[in-house]
């Protein structure tokens, strides 16, 4: 497996950014071990490492970056792309995927193969909290892990995927164009991120991007969800004051999907009425019923009834979220940012006027459905034309990877990248 790196300078304060502009000064900067520096910031370094071909002509490469000082400041971006030889391709745009909360790249791959098969050079962006093990205890670090952070971070993905790409194409860097499909907190994220002043570097711009069932902020009539939300904003803000820095949510679903897994039939500890399997099937079916404050009436991750889920294979789910799919522990901070927003907090706002990409939201029916284009159609749109939003199945929040017909919202997606109605 063969190592290479890529130096790197940006100064997001001044807008400047220090960016090779031929291809053999990329060839030339990918043979040699080399850090680059982002002024105020950690300095990073990236390591690309090829896989190699794990789909017909499409290859995997894994990029590690690190963000900062700790043990788990680092990100991950998988690559899928088709190679014309090892190290070459010829695809020049660029897809990258922000996952959802605690889930990772094994969850979107498919997708992310896909879209490497339609001509991109696909990314799936692995925030810091996967690489948190589950037998971990101390979370202290998790307190400078703001929105701000994930924004840098989500610069430096982005950055390094267009780095990435013009070596493997030996095209110009300023010429990869990036379409960015955030799902859930990845979309939250992706819709801050395009408000923010990274998204005016050259190396940071999305040319397109595609928030998917996420909720920035309520339709006003909907005042009982809007108080849910600010309630939900003051519990966390107490567990943070408490120095209570990480969700563990994910956590309880993986130990409860391991028993599902290892002795589905034996009755439940937690409920005592239901089987293993059956809990693990009542939590994914009707998540809401399990949240003190529900962000939609009918919430939930995937649709079925106690005897089976109705889209997505459930062993296929289950493994997943034993074997990497999942992770255990997310900070705090990213729930209290989007309890904020939802909420109608003082000083929690997303600055719709400087979102002027072209934008496709996707409202999942059985997730944030209609709640989440709102603010989309009627806030951003207000100044942006390029505004477009579908409402997608009653399947669940999670309906955009792993089910059945999955495929058929990825093709949506594609559809809308390639119109010529930009």
């Amino acid at each position: 497996m063969k190592n290479r790196v890529a130096p790197l300078a940006v100064n997001p304060e001044n807008k400047t950014e220090t960016i090779p502009n031929q291809s053999d000064n990329l060839r030339t900067f990918f043979h040699k071990s080399a850090s680059f520096g982002i002024p105020g910031m950690y300095p990073t370094l990236m390591e690309s490492n090829r896989i190699g071909l794990i789909r017909g002509d499409v290859a995997e490469y894994k990029l590690k970056i690190n963000v900062g000082p700790g043990e788990y400041d680092y990100i991950v971006l998988t690559n899928y792309v088709k190679e014309k030889s090892p190290w070459s391709i010829v695809q020049s745009k660029n897809l990258i995927i922000l996952p959802g909360q605690a889930l990772t790249e094994s969850f979107y791959s498919d997708m992310a193969i896909y879209y490497a098969q339609q001509g991109y050079s696909t990314y799936i962006l692995d925030r810091r909290e996967t690489n948190i093990p589950m037998d971990e205890t101390n979370f202290s670090y998790m307190e400078n892990w703001t929105i701000d952070s994930y924004l840098s971070d989500t610069y430096n993905g982005i950055a390094v995927s267009r780095v990435h790409t013009a070596f493997l194409s030996d095209k110009a860097v300023e010429d990869i164009e990036v379409t960015a499909i955030g799902h859930s907190h990845g979309a939250l994220i992706l819709t801050a991120y395009g408000a923010s002043t990274y998204n005016d570097l050259v190396l940071g711009s999305v040319n397109k991007m595609v928030p998917v069932d996420i909720i920035i902020k309520y339709e006003p009539k909907h005042s009982e969800l809007i108080r849910s939300q600010a309630q939900e904003f003051d519990t966390i803000s107490r567990c943070l004051e408490n120095r209570t820095y990480n969700s563990s949510n994910m956590a309880t679903m993986i130990h409860i999907a391991n028993l599902a897994l290892t002795d589905p039939d034996r009755e439940s500890i937690f409920q005592p009425d239901l089987t293993n399997k059956q809990l693990f099937r009542l939590m994914a079916t009707q998540t809401y019923a399990f949240n003190a404050y529900p962000y939609t009436p009918n919430y939930h991750y995937w649709s079925g009834d106690l005897d089976g889920l109705y889209y997505v294979d459930e062993d296929r789910l289950l493994n997943l979220t034993l074997t990497g799919g999942a992770v255990p522990y997310a900070p705090k901070y990213l729930d209290l940012y989007m309890a904020g927003l939802m909420g109608n907090v003082e000083g929690y706002e997303i600055d719709f006027s400087r979102i002027s990409s072209p934008l496709l939201y996707i409202g999942l029916g059985g997730g944030f459905s209609d709640y989440g284009s709102w603010w989309y159609k009627n806030e951003v749109g207000k100044i942006n034309d390029k505004v477009t939003y579908i409402g997608w199945k009653n399947q669940g929040h999670g309906s955009i990877a792993l089910d059945y017909n999955s495929h058929e919202l990825w093709a949506i997606i594609h559809n809308w990248i390639i119109s010529d109605y930009f």
